[in-house]
């Protein structure tokens, strides 16, 4: 009926799969759960996924190379046997002793069920500071915000579907790491498949320090290349950037970019992270890419 599917990356999800595994199995369904790992270099982690691989009905999977979230979770997909998948990334874990109960109520044939996610309001160390206030003033959304923008909320932390519609979906496996989910959502939408969403959400431990944050960042940023005109209607920054575009301000911005980003970078890697800068450090670094390949 159900299978749980855990991609993973240098980090031991064992708890969580221990966790997932309990309420499934309390349950009373038939249920599978795959965890893979994407070629690890973080041998510790890897390591102690391994005994997943002893719990009943579960498989840990070891890949040769690097895929990316996105290629992976089609991987995933293809390797399930059960009707519905419930995808959980390995850096998370469910606030609720229900969630798998919550999630299976609220099936149905042919719909996505996305439960969102939340941040522990635990200060971290100054170095993981950006992350941390950025998931949860910017990332994190309560169930009435997501109803009001229904696959404009849709990340792909943790949610349900059914096996059939995702195959018809599938990631887009050239974003190899950013905004993979938010093209997700918007394939969702063109072939009106409805999401679902209700009050199940996952707690998101951000792992990365600030650094760490940047670099995905950028990466992410570098996925919006060539996708402008496609994902405007769904990604904010791309909106901001066709306005400046349209105002022909892409090549100013890019050069303040180019003086004051390590200037920048330190107030983001600092004990006051402000957001507003690291909104601008996006939009400029958009505009830095964008200029690199104009005639």
């Amino acid at each position: 009926m159900l299978s749980i599917l855990i991609p993973t990356y240098n980090l031991s999800c064992v708890e969580l799969a221990k966790e997932l595994h309990c309420q499934a199995t309390s349950a009373g369904i038939l249920f599978e759960m795959l965890v893979a790992d994407d070629c690890s270099v973080v041998d510790a982690a890897r390591v102690a996924n391994q005994q997943i691989a002893e719990l009943s009905n579960a498989r840990f999977i070891e890949m040769k190379e690097n895929m990316g979230p996105a290629k992976l979770r089609n991987y995933l997909a293809r390797q399930a046997r059960y009707k519905y998948l419930l995808f959980v990334d390995s850096d998370t874990f469910p606030v609720s002793t229900n969630f798998i109960k919550a999630y299976l109520e609220a099936t149905t044939e042919n719909s996505v069920v996305y439960g969102g996610f939340v941040y522990k309001r635990e200060l971290p160390p100054a170095e993981y500071l950006l992350r941390y206030y950025y998931g949860i003033h910017v990332e994190e959304r309560s169930l009435q915000e997501r109803l009001r923008r229904p696959y404009h909320s849709f990340i792909t932390m943790c949610f349900l579907i059914p096996r059939v519609v995702f195959l018809q979906v599938l990631f887009d496996e050239s974003f190899h790491l950013g905004y993979e989910d938010s093209l997700f959502g918007m394939r969702l939408q063109q072939q009106n498949i409805p999401v679902v969403h209700i009050d199940n959400p996952v707690y998101h431990n951000h792992s990365c320090n600030n650094e760490v944050f940047l670099f995905k960042t950028r990466r992410a940023v570098q996925n919006l290349v060539g996708h402008e005109e496609e994902m405007r209607s769904m990604v904010r920054l791309l909106k901001i950037y066709h306005t400046i575009k349209c105002m022909r301000l892409v090549k100013p911005v890019a050069w303040f970019f180019a003086m004051t980003q390590k200037s920048i970078e330190k107030n983001l890697c600092g004990t006051s992270p402000s957001l507003k800068l690291f909104a601008f450090y996006k939009l400029a670094y958009l505009c830095s890419l964008k200029t690199t390949k104009l005639p």
